[in-house]
């Protein structure tokens, strides 16, 4: 049985506070901007490996639009996440998907829309500390544990 208690609803997350976050890129998306250009959205999670405020929060919808305007951001998070000068990618997807799961540091401001603020991404730095450690070997299922 589960009953509803509102005293329980005062929880969840708060605003991330402006600052440097050691984060790790979780995801990302190809799309078009307003504009009718490429762009990718790429979603990052502040890392609960590192002592730091906010771990586990996830910071969404950070946009870069494919434009010769804006190609430094691109630049920018490339360097941060210790891509080697001069490495070549084939196409945009190509790049996202290596930047995937990279560690780095994303320097967060706030952004106001529609009343509300936001987190948002103003500069990235490199990652200060390693890779989050293993949790364990390798992971084995036997026919006995699978019920089918």
């Amino acid at each position: 049985m589960f009953k509803i208690n509102h005293e329980e609803a005062k929880g969840g997350f708060e605003l991330i506070a402006i600052g440097d976050y050691e984060v790790t890129v979780i995801n990302y998306e190809m799309g078009k901007s307003t504009n009718g250009n490429n762009k990718i959205t790429v979603d990052y999670e502040i890392r609960s490996d590192v002592p730091q405020n906010h771990q586990g929060q996830k910071i969404l919808y950070d946009n870069f639009t494919i434009s010769e305007k804006s190609m430094w951001r691109l630049q920018a998070i490339s360097k941060a996440a210790k891509f080697p000068d001069g490495l070549t990618f084939n196409s945009y997807k190509e790049w996202a998907d290596t930047l995937l799961h990279k560690n780095l540091v994303v320097t967060v401001g706030h952004r106001e829309y529609n009343g509300n603020k936001y987190p948002e991404v103003k500069g990235f730095k490199e990652s200060q500390v390693g890779a989050p450690a293993s949790q364990g070997g390798p992971i084995v299922v036997g026919e006995d544990d699978v019920p089918f």
